[in-house]
């Protein structure tokens, strides 16, 4: 049967799940063991393939087992990761059987166990068989130190350099392990002082180069915008202003402009280099302000970001604000420095190793 137990978070699941360090609580998510240990990307190929078929001419096969609820996965077949291509195959509805993921469906079944995913696949008419072993992609910017000459935004010690955007203390929660992580203010709606909501950087800024580490959790059976949203805001604390680059769980899905690497309703990344959550990802962002003289626009804002290492935008133009309603993307950008701001979405995202250069 579906094995819906929620253990306790032992250290050596973390690091088969290629998670360097125990989460916050027990609350931060719920976990099914599988999720620690089969939940991720998978890299392998094509064996006894017909002669001369697809996956003869192209062995190389991987797989994001991607959790969609308690016990509940979709496998998304692909030749490459960090690739935009349409899938091979959607197993939809993978199921957790005690310690291993079954699916069996048009023409084909597979395995996720702690041996690796295996099975065979159909493709183009032709059946072939296929083994694939689990892997980690790490960022290679992961726990980069601050340069000389840059400011230190959060370091694990302390949230000196935030304040909320309303002016508030901080009420977001400094864990155990030094990270700063969302206390998302739907939790306290009738909180006196309020709690949670958006932060903002104290100092405010232009053109800089700008490093984050973040993580979100599981949280099985959401969906959508709903599974762990926050936002990344430059020279802004209001968004009819500001540029957004966003942080949502889009693992395994289509990389559009309204998820993780997108410049929030303007740009598509160019891949989908999203991780499985949990995992600590990276951004990496060169964001140069608009340029004004005599009070005219000359040039627009612009942005260059790699997500875990991946070069998602390219010197790409902002050319409005992050904004939902088309009648409020009109505003000029801003010609004056502004703050650095995360957004509070609802969910438990955690931040660690944030520093920012002035360039």
């Amino acid at each position: 049967m579906v094995n819906k137990t929620i253990p306790k978070l032992l250290s050596a699941w973390l690091l088969l799940a290629g998670i360097n360090c125990a989460l916050a609580s027990a609350d931060w998510t719920e976990i099914a063991e599988a999720d620690l240990k089969l939940m991720g990307n998978y890299v392998g190929e094509w064996y006894d393939a017909p002669e001369k078929s697809y996956q003869d001419i192209n062995p190389t096969l991987s797989a994001q087992v991607i959790n969609v609820d308690v016990g509940v996965y979709d496998i998304k077949f692909v030749q490459n990761l960090d690739r935009r291509a349409d899938p091979y195959h959607m197993a939809n509805g993978a199921t957790l059987f005690d310690d291993k993921i079954l699916y069996g469906q048009g023409g084909w079944s597979l395995t996720v166990d702690k041996n690796g995913l295996h099975g065979y696949g159909t493709v183009y008419g032709k059946v072939a068989k296929f083994k694939l072993k689990r892997v980690v992609l790490e960022s290679p910017t992961m726990g980069k130190e601050a340069p000389d000459g840059a400011k230190v935004l959060f370091d694990g010690d302390n949230f000196d350099a935030w304040v909320h955007t309303d002016g508030r203390p901080m009420t977001w929660t400094l864990t155990e392990e030094g990270y700063m992580e969302i206390n998302p203010s739907k939790y306290h709606k009738n909180a006196k002082p309020p709690i949670g909501g958006a932060i903002m950087t104290k100092d405010t800024f232009k053109d800089v180069r700008y490093h984050m580490e973040f993580r979100y959790p599981v949280e099985p059976g959401l969906t959508g915008q709903g599974r762990g949203n926050s936002g990344l805001f430059f020279q802004g604390s209001d968004v009819a202003i500001a540029f957004e680059v966003q942080i949502l769980n889009s693992y395994g899905l289509g990389g559009y402009w309204n998820e993780c690497g997108g410049l929030y309703r303007l740009v598509a990344p160019k891949v989908n280099a999203a991780r499985p959550p949990l995992q600590w990802q990276t951004y990496d962002v060169e964001y140069k302000a608009a340029r004004y003289k005599d009070g005219e626009l000359v040039k627009r804002p612009r942005i260059t970001v790699w997500l875990n290492g991946v070069l998602i935008h390219n010197d790409q133009e902002l050319f409005h604000a992050t904004q939902h309603l088309e009648a409020n993307r009109t505003n000029l950008p801003p010609q004056e420095p502004g703050p650095i701001m995360l957004q509070d979405h609802s969910n438990r995202i955690q931040f660690r190793n944030i520093w920012i250069e002035e360039l």
